[in-house]
């Protein structure tokens, strides 16, 4: 199990919630919600955000990367914005990123164009490498 699949199975056992339960709880599907269980992978970030606020705990906990179950650090900023901000403040081209995280360069110009959004495995890596939350790190989608 990776900590993200541990992190959620203790939540669903303090509080007395099965799998099915939540998946109805949050709107998605049994499927979906079993899915992370049974393959080695994170959800989706609107999924991590529903899941994250039923549960009143932070993305950085749920997902294993912090032991504070709150989280208060806020940013206005969208990810593309702070993602650009950390970037200019780091001094760092988004190609030096991309090359030490081995992030897709269609992926990275994807995100900055508002195509689509980030994997949670890519937000997870972007957040370690400028050591921030990923609450803070994805703010725009938790408000």
């Amino acid at each position: 199990m990776n900590e993200f699949q541990e992190r959620l199975q203790e939540l669903l056992i303090e509080n007395e919630l099965s799998r099915l339960q939540l998946s109805k709880k949050i709107g998605i599907s049994f499927e979906t919600l079993n899915g992370y269980f049974n393959k080695d992978f994170y959800p989706e970030i609107s999924i991590a955000v529903k899941i994250s606020k039923y549960f009143n705990c932070s993305l950085s906990y749920l997902l294993g990367e912090s032991e504070e179950f709150k989280n208060n650090e806020r940013n206005e900023l969208t990810f593309n914005e702070t993602l650009k901000m950390l970037l200019k403040k780091n001094k760092l081209s988004p190609e030096k990123l991309m090359a030490t995280l081995n992030m897709s360069e269609a992926n990275y110009y994807r995100w900055q164009k508002g195509k689509t959004k980030p994997s949670m495995s890519s937000v997870i890596a972007i957040a370690k490498y400028f050591d921030v939350s990923i609450d803070y790190l994805v703010y725009e989608y938790i408000k």
